[in-house]
């Protein structure tokens, strides 16, 4: 689990770091359906509802073929 990083900063990020990610961003825009969450399930936790989020979420998901699971922890 040590190659976690957050993202807080691009001032924590290499030049050669960011742009791998905006590589990627590219490449998933140009061929947004994937298979690469195929067999997993992505549990989502809300605090607040909020449709717009977890639509948008459940839409990504499942564009790249996973299963969400939504959560409430509210009221």
């Amino acid at each position: 689990m040590d190659d976690i990083r957050h993202f807080i900063s691009t001032n924590d990020w290499s030049k050669d770091d960011l742009q791998a990610i905006i590589d990627g961003a590219l490449k998933l825009k140009a061929s947004p359906f994937q298979q690469s969450l195929q067999n997993k399930s992505v549990a989502m936790l809300f605090f607040n509802p909020s449709l717009r989020t977890k639509t948008s979420f459940e839409v990504g998901i499942s564009e790249l073929s996973g299963t969400a699971v939504i959560l409430w922890a509210c009221c």
